[in-house]
């Protein structure tokens, strides 16, 4: 099962009115109203664009609306902008779950196997990057099979032209059944006429019968 994406609290905040924009977004985060987070978090960012934690949480809200590219797209840019491995580690965790749920399994892969370096046991990382491969290898799999279907699905005016061909196979077929039937018929008539010229010539040479063979 996939591991929910984790939000982080206010830290390092900017002023009081983002604090505040974003300490809104973390409660209705908490009550499950994603796209009102969503909003919260993007007026935070009004106020300080290079929010690092903003930005975090807003990606976060964004994969619970299952705007995933979005969220990728966000988490993606913020994998530099921080020498802590530990936020490092979870950005690229999330990422991968964002890759994961757009069907990006190669870079879902990749991202995975990033958290894990940066944190070792991470076993949530390791578990969805074990999950993420068999995605990527049945991926592959259809992939490879579409191709061969397409290379084995042939031209219309091509695939006319092949039953022709093998309509006039079929009729090529028949036509040599039907001359060898008559060549055995023939050859049987044959050798009924020559059984009846032979039962013909061995009654005419039989001796003639009734005469009474007297001297006159």
């Amino acid at each position: 099962m996939l591991v929910l994406l984790l939000i982080l609290s206010n830290m390092n905040l900017r002023g009081q009115s983002e604090s505040s924009h974003l300490r809104k977004g973390n409660e209705l985060y908490e009550d499950k109203k994603f796209n009102d987070a969503e909003i919260q978090y993007r007026k935070g960012l009004e106020k300080n664009k290079k929010s690092w934690t903003g930005q975090y949480n807003l990606a976060n809200s964004l994969y619970k609306q299952e705007k995933y590219a979005e969220a990728a797209s966000i988490l993606d840019s913020l994998r530099e902008t921080t020498s802590d491995k530990n936020r490092q580690s979870k950005v690229y965790h999330n990422l991968g779950n964002a890759l994961l749920k757009d069907k990006q399994y190669e870079k879902s892969v990749e991202a995975y196997k990033q958290a894990l370096k940066l944190d070792p046991k991470a076993e949530d990382s390791r578990y969805n990057l074990s999950y993420a491969y068999q995605m990527l290898k049945k991926q592959q799999q259809q992939q490879q099979q579409q191709q061969q279907n397409k290379q084995e699905k042939k031209d219309p005016q091509k695939q006319k032209q092949e039953e022709k061909k093998q309509d006039q196979k079929k009729e090529e077929q028949k036509q040599n059944i039907d001359r060898e039937e008559a060549e055995r018929m023939l050859d049987a008539l044959d050798r009924q006429e020559k059984q009846l010229r032979k039962e013909q010539e061995k009654k005419e040479q039989r001796p003639g019968q009734g005469s009474s063979g007297k001297d006159w």
